[in-house]
């Protein structure tokens, strides 16, 4: 499959508008049962129902690992996962409760779990509670089945009565004609979020693995030894993950990541992703849009070893961007590291940015104008729309770009990468790019000057994409090979 194209806009700073919507929901009443696709219900009982037949039931710990009855995480696309320590009051679900465990991970962001050899009537039943927001209002989303609304600007705070309080939401419905049950969550305000999902009628019961103990942290950069920890390190973090306010010549906001096994008592990478012209930090951190996993595919691939970022641009709905006038953005980044460093015990000598498009400006920018706080920044089909003030230091430098990028002309991309190709002193020359209509990508390092400070450039035949695919690959080349080059710090 070759990478797909990405609507453009005209003109100079237009043209990073890329007209993405990673948000989804259905909408229309409830069908009668027993039309394909159609839902039903709204209790808040434990599943239950008139099923004919054998019935099968498909459950998951959304965002967690296999806990009790209910199975790891899968079915899902977009959405990042979270855990809580939190002690959950079970109260409200009298009949047939959950694992209490399930409720302390969850899955966030605008996502879709697509459950797969349904047959016949099934019963969903959705399983909340809520450990971050503090009142009500605050995190408000839709769900649907099916494409029906089943819950709308639903409320896990008012509806539960406060917080840190499990609730279970039950509706009937039968399979699309793919035989799938499809449960979207879509943004109103903050988050969506969930914890657990069952649904139970005819189909296909997965055979479930033996539980496995959680992962436990090994030393996040691959060459740590001559980290150097922040103030941060060996405290308790003074940050929780969400979105965080912070005053920067005004107001500003990013969302925090940190791993859900976060140990004080040694240092983390910190990558700092920024969004794309009219993109928001909550596509970046959620995985929708543009970046189809959460932080440009970085976050799984990390495994525990970074903390994450995603800062939110300036401006108004499609305007947000990164336009950095007077410094404005760069002194933004400068308050974000300062106040992570502080809660965080963060490796000084490991920061990242990165992000696509008009993120990718930005992130050159930070190479320009922090050479000494950025150990490498990783551009995904970038241009100089953010100024590039300094510039005369070497920062390692990757960018990716598309042979037929109709929305930022790849000379404009090599144009940032031949600046940094002179300042790192690597040996000058014309890499080989693909052909348009190849369905492939070619990554090419520079030989020479310091390994400390490498030069990759990965061209591909597509258009503007932070995630484009080769010809028959069913994932994209381009996060695992972004990983890989930060990774060797």
């Amino acid at each position: 499959m070759r990478a797909r194209r990405i609507p453009g806009a005209v003109g100079v700073i237009a043209m990073l508008a890329i007209g993405l919507c990673g948000c989804s929901g259905g909408a229309g009443s409830s069908a009668a049962s027993g039309v394909p696709g159609s839902v039903s219900g709204g209790s808040s009982a434990a599943p239950g129902g008139s099923i004919v037949g054998p019935v099968n039931t498909v459950m998951i710990n959304a965002g967690g690992p296999q806990t009790g009855s209910f199975g790891a995480d899968r079915y899902f696309s977009h959405g990042a996962r979270q855990g809580n320590g939190q002690t959950i009051d079970m109260s409200q679900i009298p009949d047939d409760p959950p694992p209490a465990g399930i409720f302390n991970s969850e899955r966030w962001g605008a996502m879709t779990y697509t459950i797969p050899d349904r047959t016949g009537p099934q019963t969903v039943t959705l399983y909340f509670s809520e450990d971050y927001v503090t009142g009500e209002g605050q995190r408000v989303f839709d769900v649907a089945i099916n494409g029906t609304t089943v819950l709308s600007q639903f409320d896990i705070y008012a509806s539960a009565g406060g917080a840190d309080r499990a609730i279970a939401r039950t509706f009937t419905t039968t399979p699309d004609s793919s035989g799938q049950v499809v449960i979207e969550f879509s943004v109103r305000v903050q988050q969506p979020k969930i914890s657990g999902i069952t649904v139970s009628g005819g189909g296909t019961t997965p055979t479930l693995a033996p539980p496995t103990a959680a992962p436990t942290l090994g030393p996040p950069p691959t060459n740590s030894a001559d980290a150097k920890g922040s103030a941060g390190c060996g405290k308790a973090p003074t940050l929780r993950n969400g979105t965080i306010d912070i005053d920067s010549n005004g107001p500003r906001q990013y969302i925090l990541r940190a791993p859900d096994n976060y140990d004080g008592n040694h240092a983390y990478r910190l990558i700092l992703a920024y969004h794309w012209y009219g993109g928001t930090a909550q596509e970046v951190a959620g995985g929708t849009a543009a970046t189809e996993s959460p932080f440009f595919g970085l976050w799984d691939l990390a495994a525990g070893s970074t903390i994450f970022v995603a800062p939110q641009g300036l401006g108004s709905g499609p305007d947000d961007g990164w336009a950095n006038t007077d410094g404005d953005d760069v002194a933004f980044t400068d308050a974000i590291i300062a106040q992570l460093e502080a809660a965080f015990c963060i490796d000084t000598t490991r920061v990242f940015a990165t992000g696509f498009s008009y993120g990718a400006s930005m992130s050159y920018a930070l190479a320009c104008a922090r050479p000494d706080v950025f150990r490498g920044v990783v551009l995904f089909s970038g241009a100089e729309m953010s100024g590039c003030d300094g510039g005369a230091k070497p920062v390692a430098f990757y960018a990716s770009h598309g042979v037929s990028d109709s929305t930022i002309d790849i000379s404009m991309g090599r144009e940032l990468r031949d600046h940094f190709v002179q300042v790192n002193g690597v040996t000058p020359q014309d890499p080989p790019e693909p052909a348009a209509g190849s369905g492939q990508h070619i990554c090419t390092t520079y030989a020479g000057g310091s390994p400390r400070y490498p030069v990759e450039w990965c061209a591909f035949d597509g258009d503007h994409d932070p995630n484009p695919h080769d010809d028959a690959q069913a994932a994209s080349w381009n996060p695992p090979q972004a990983w890989a080059f930060i990774g060797q710090f």
